[in-house]
């Protein structure tokens, strides 16, 4: 067979697979794309004929052949990052997309190799960028090779060679109608802006260059920015970053620093990308995500969740466990952590126990938040029911959660409301009503606890992005509930009690004590510099507190009896 042929077969194949490969990909992107349908329409604008029938074709054949000929590169760089950042090697982040025919954008992943660290705060927040950029991913985003695998984001369709580089979500939601015109255009891997000066140039100026560029969309011309692209950001590495500053400023930041806007007007287009976002979590949440969550919940899969410190009564614990093997769809497993050294009475009742319990043994009393997330981590189930060592859970309560994350995979934490009771379960002396929607959950959560702890199943995987329980001495479950809410997660009680709480005299002293109250002031606190309380919360939130730490037991007692409790 002559050399021709070979090469011709060879050329032939490669086309196919790429063809294959790119309609496999543009299917399974179109199933994560969602539409800004919270921004308002603006006007659409007419593709011409390169555009619209042969950019397609060129940009499948260049990405496609640079992802086979670059493959070795590919994998070195994975390595270094596996290597030198750890997992996940891709780092990927929702981007507004091309407007479709209603005028509106549409929203896309796009991948990139990750650049920074996980490291974060005590209370388990990210550490700012500048913080977490270590000199390895500066080094990979001066040589542009961590937007190596946007390479498979022009395969599947959602991005294009040349075009208005895609922004950030809240971006967008700064930007006028006429700056929005650059998302009729598919956004590009490079364009006008990135070989005119890329991040070194003004926000006005780099979105004067993207519509500069829909105003002559041709095949020269992309030819050319190619090549200038080559040239300027591989061979010269020019204008990567504004000057001190670790990443490009968002737009955003740029119009308040140099005030273009308000204060005002900030947090509310801050806001608006944020429910943008949330949107994506409950439609992207991904289709095989909730697909494994309705059959976990269908084949009535679940891990139980206790932690026990040495305090504990021991027939209280007997009660708990009981409550949790005989539920009338059993558990899996129950984890329960030792939270440092027991008492031996404590020691028996577990070893009585000990064929229904995964125990794990902590050398020393780490708190409640801390030990829940090394239990946590040791769940081989997604879906996850908090149990406290002196409650009792009734019959059915978790064949009910398990029905709704059934009915509803997207939900993040399913809860309910609560009997209190005193000595035995008959004497219910109030009860703890929590709001049930997840639009009244979301708002409820800024000034008080819109769940009751014990009585909680959730996801593992969308706990563990939260960074788990905060090392906090009180209101573990309202810090960590609270992130999960702001940060999208959707949530429902349901409308009756599944769980008999233990209530004391002793409950009525902590909730009394100044670390309790100081406590919970600083959590609603930390929710408003994060945006999600609103001052007037915080403000209400620390008058309330301090007012029921100065005031007797009993007039407490008594108000939680006539105006928190039913």
């Amino acid at each position: 067979m002559s050399k021709k042929k070979i090469i011709g077969i060879i050329a032939g194949g490669t086309v196919a697979v790429t063809a294959v490969a790119a309609h496999i990909l543009k299917r399974r992107a179109n199933k994560l794309v969602y539409k800004a349908n919270a921004m308002n329409s603006i006007s659409t604008r007419k593709m011409g004929f390169y555009e619209k029938y042969v950019k397609r074709a060129m940009d499948v054949v260049c990405a496609g052949s640079a992802i086979i000929v670059f493959s070795p590169l590919y994998v070195i760089v994975a390595l270094l990052v596996k290597f030198k950042l750890g997992s996940p090697v891709l780092f990927t982040q929702d981007r507004p997309g091309l407007i479709e025919s209603d005028g509106k954008e549409t929203i896309f992943k796009m991948y990139k190799f990750r650049t920074m660290t996980d490291e974060k705060d005590e209370d388990g927040n990210l550490l700012p960028d500048a913080v977490r950029l270590t000199k390895f991913g500066a080094w990979l985003r001066s040589t542009s090779l961590d937007e190596l695998p946007e390479a498979f984001n022009i395969v599947n369709g959602t991005m294009s060679i040349i075009g208005p580089r895609p922004q950030l979500v809240r971006d967008m939601t700064f930007m006028t109608d006429e700056q929005r015109m650059r998302h009729t255009a598919k956004p590009g891997l490079s364009g006008l802006a990135q070989v005119n000066g890329r991040n070194a140039i003004t926000w006005e100026e780099k979105l004067q260059l993207d519509l500069k560029y829909l105003e002559r969309i041709s095949f020269t011309g992309d030819v050319k920015i190619i090549l200038d692209t080559v040239k300027k950001a591989f061979l010269k590495q020019e204008g990567i970053v504004q000057e001190d500053m670790p990443t490009a400023e968002d737009f955003g930041d740029y119009l308040l620093r140099t005030e273009q806007i308000d204060n005002e007007l900030y947090a509310d287009r801050q806001q608006s990308a944020k429910q943008l976002l949330n949107r994506s979590n409950e439609i992207i949440g991904s289709e095989e995500n909730l697909q494994m969550i309705k059959d976990e919940a269908t084949s009535k899969k679940y891990s139980v969740l206790m932690s026990l410190y040495k305090k504990e009564n021991p027939e209280y614990l007997k009660i708990a466990l009981d409550s949790m093997i005989n539920q009338t769809v059993k558990p899996d497993e129950i984890i329960l952590v030792e939270d440092g050294p027991l008492t031996d009475e404590l020691y028996t009742v577990l070893n009585e126990y000990n064929q229904y319990l995964h125990r794990i043994k902590n050398e020393t009393n780490l708190g409640l938040g801390l030990a829940l997330n090394v239990g946590l981590k040791e769940c081989r189930n997604e879906l996850v029911a908090r149990m406290d060592t002196d409650d009792c859970s009734k019959p059915d309560r978790c064949e009910k959660q398990m029905k709704r994350f059934e009915e509803k995979p997207y939900l993040s934490i399913v809860g309910s409301h609560v009997d209190e009771f005193v000595g035995d379960i008959s004497n219910i002396v109030s009860k703890r009503t929590v709001p049930t929607t997840s639009k009244e959950i979301y708002n409820f959560a800024k000034k008080r606890s819109a769940f009751n702890h014990p009585a909680v199943m959730y996801r593992k995987s969308k706990v563990l992005e939260q960074g788990g329980y905060a090392d906090l001495k009180r209101n573990q479950d309202v810090d960590l509930f609270g992130r999960m809410l702001y940060s999208g997660d959707k949530a429902e009680n349901i409308d009756e009690s599944l769980l008999w709480f233990r209530s004391s005299d002793e409950l009525a002293k902590r909730r009394k004590s100044w670390q309790n109250t100081w406590s919970y002031i600083a959590t609603i606190r930390k929710f408003w510099k994060m945006g999600y309380s609103s001052f007037f919360d915080y403000a209400f939130v620390g008058i309330a507190q301090t007012g029921m730490y100065v005031m007797p037991i009993k007039v407490q007692n008594l108000l939680y009896k006539k105006y928190l409790r039913n």
